[in-house]
């Protein structure tokens, strides 16, 4: 597994936050990306990059509550609806490419996760997961990529 320390430039993002557990993810996300790319074009955003899910406080467990984020990277906030649009800071992190199904998601971040730690760096509690390529569910062709923000 290759690490890659990335500096992340400052984006606005259209978003939804739910708190829920993981066997809820894939209902959430089912419902409430087609609302919020509906809500964008509606808003007269243009979609600028691919989905994020922000995880803060997901430990793996199954049955913990979490916090989870679903945005995409917009051209600009523009009016008002029931997502909220703001801006990401400029930010660095360290991550990782995972390709595959999303039921191998979990592993990935099991392998990942560790040898983060042991990078000797400072990281903020949050994961994240940028859909570079999304196919469906079970694709192995699916191009995730893994990341976890740098404190400071």
């Amino acid at each position: 597994m290759q690490i890659k320390r990335k500096n992340i430039p400052a984006a606005m993002v259209l978003e939804s936050a739910a708190t829920l557990t993981i066997p809820e993810i894939a209902a959430f996300a089912g419902k409430i990306i087609p609302m919020i790319l509906a809500e964008a074009e509606n808003r007269g955003m243009a979609i600028t990059g691919p989905c994020i899910f922000t995880y803060d406080g997901c430990d793996g467990s199954p049955d913990k509550e979490f916090s989870l984020t679903v945005s995409f990277p917009v051209d600009a906030c523009r009016g008002q609806g029931a997502f909220i649009c703001k801006e990401v800071p400029a930010h660095e992190c360290l991550c990782t490419d995972y390709r595959g199904p999303i039921n191998g998601i979990g592993p990935a971040w099991s392998a990942f996760t560790p040898q983060a730690l042991q990078q000797g760096l400072a990281l903020q509690p949050v994961g994240r997961e940028v859909y570079v390529k999304w196919i469906d569910q079970n694709n192995p062709e699916n191009l995730t990529e893994l990341q976890i923000p740098i404190a400071g």
